[in-house]
Protein backbone atom coordinates (compact mmCIF):
# COMPACT_ATOMS: atom_id res chain seq x y z
CA UNK A 1 0.00 0.00 0.00
CA UNK A 2 3.08 2.45 0.57
CA UNK A 3 3.71 2.16 -3.07
CA UNK A 4 0.54 3.18 -3.87
CA UNK A 5 0.90 6.38 -2.50
CA UNK A 6 4.63 6.80 -2.97
CA UNK A 7 3.23 6.21 -7.28
CA UNK A 8 0.14 8.80 -7.13
CA UNK A 9 2.83 11.83 -5.62
CA UNK A 10 5.14 10.78 -8.81
CA UNK A 11 2.42 10.77 -11.50
CA UNK A 12 0.95 13.48 -9.70
CA UNK A 13 4.52 15.23 -10.10
CA UNK A 14 4.92 14.08 -13.58
CA UNK A 15 1.49 15.69 -14.56
CA UNK A 16 3.09 19.35 -12.69
CA UNK A 17 0.12 19.30 -10.30
CA UNK A 18 -0.15 20.25 -7.34
CA UNK A 19 -1.66 18.35 -4.40
CA UNK A 20 -4.82 21.18 -4.42
CA UNK A 21 -5.59 20.99 -7.79
CA UNK A 22 -4.80 16.90 -8.22
CA UNK A 23 -7.33 16.79 -4.93
CA UNK A 24 -10.18 19.17 -7.21
CA UNK A 25 -9.77 16.08 -10.22
CA UNK A 26 -10.16 13.68 -7.99
CA UNK A 27 -13.04 15.24 -5.96
CA UNK A 28 -11.76 15.05 -2.67
CA UNK A 29 -9.98 17.16 0.05
CA UNK A 30 -6.68 18.37 0.26
CA UNK A 31 -6.49 16.97 3.56
CA UNK A 32 -7.69 13.74 1.97
CA UNK A 33 -4.94 13.72 -1.38
CA UNK A 34 -2.47 13.91 1.48
CA UNK A 35 -3.63 10.71 3.15
CA UNK A 36 -3.47 8.91 -0.14
CA UNK A 37 0.08 9.77 -0.70
CA UNK A 38 1.31 9.41 2.61
CA UNK A 39 -0.27 5.67 2.50
CA UNK A 40 -2.38 6.65 5.39
CA UNK A 41 -5.44 6.08 3.26
CA UNK A 42 -6.57 3.72 0.06
CA UNK A 43 -7.81 5.75 -3.07
CA UNK A 44 -11.61 4.61 -3.76
CA UNK A 45 -12.74 3.56 -7.91
CA UNK A 46 -13.97 6.40 -8.29
CA UNK A 47 -11.28 9.19 -7.28
CA UNK A 48 -8.95 7.16 -9.77
CA UNK A 49 -10.78 6.72 -12.65
CA UNK A 50 -11.44 10.94 -12.26
CA UNK A 51 -7.89 10.78 -12.11
CA UNK A 52 -7.31 8.54 -15.21
CA UNK A 53 -9.30 10.80 -17.21
CA UNK A 54 -6.93 13.60 -16.44
CA UNK A 55 -4.21 11.46 -18.08
CA UNK A 56 -2.58 9.90 -15.39
CA UNK A 57 -1.31 6.43 -15.23
CA UNK A 58 -3.67 4.95 -12.86
CA UNK A 59 -2.59 1.43 -13.64
CA UNK A 60 0.97 2.09 -12.98
CA UNK A 61 -0.13 3.90 -9.86
CA UNK A 62 -2.11 0.77 -8.24
CA UNK A 63 0.58 -1.99 -10.16
CA UNK A 64 3.46 -0.40 -10.87
CA UNK A 65 3.37 -1.11 -14.06
CA UNK A 66 3.71 2.00 -16.68
CA UNK A 67 1.73 2.48 -19.73
CA UNK A 68 1.91 4.18 -22.81
CA UNK A 69 -0.97 5.01 -25.08
CA UNK A 70 -0.11 6.20 -28.96
CA UNK A 71 -3.17 7.73 -30.84
CA UNK A 72 -3.05 7.16 -34.08
CA UNK A 73 -4.98 7.28 -37.69
CA UNK A 74 -5.71 4.38 -39.59
CA UNK A 75 -3.56 5.27 -42.12
CA UNK A 76 -1.06 5.50 -39.11
CA UNK A 77 -1.67 2.42 -38.18
CA UNK A 78 -1.98 0.42 -41.55
CA UNK A 79 1.52 1.47 -42.46
CA UNK A 80 3.32 0.61 -39.00
CA UNK A 81 1.73 -2.84 -39.47
CA UNK A 82 3.20 -2.59 -42.94
CA UNK A 83 6.16 -2.14 -42.32
CA UNK A 84 6.49 -3.70 -39.13
CA UNK A 85 8.39 -1.15 -37.72
CA UNK A 86 8.02 0.94 -34.58
CA UNK A 87 10.04 3.73 -33.55
CA UNK A 88 12.97 2.78 -31.23
CA UNK A 89 11.91 6.66 -28.73
CA UNK A 90 8.48 4.77 -27.72
CA UNK A 91 9.93 1.88 -25.86
CA UNK A 92 11.76 4.28 -23.49
CA UNK A 93 14.32 1.17 -22.67
CA UNK A 94 11.81 0.58 -19.82
CA UNK A 95 11.11 -3.35 -19.73
CA UNK A 96 8.11 -2.65 -17.23
CA UNK A 97 6.33 -0.14 -20.02
CA UNK A 98 3.66 -1.34 -22.18
CA UNK A 99 2.33 0.36 -25.00
CA UNK A 100 -1.24 0.60 -26.52
CA UNK A 101 -2.40 1.91 -29.75
CA UNK A 102 -5.64 3.22 -29.95
CA UNK A 103 -6.90 3.93 -33.46
CA UNK A 104 -8.95 6.26 -35.34
CA UNK A 105 -11.41 4.70 -37.70
CA UNK A 106 -11.27 6.84 -40.84
CA UNK A 107 -14.10 9.21 -41.36
CA UNK A 108 -16.86 7.95 -43.99
CA UNK A 109 -18.32 10.26 -46.20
Amino acid sequence: MKEIGRRLKQERQRMGLTLQRLAEIGGVTAAEQRRYELSESMPAADYLAALASHGMDVVYVVTGKKQAVVNMSWEEAQALLDSRAIADDLFQNDADEEIYFKVTQPNKA
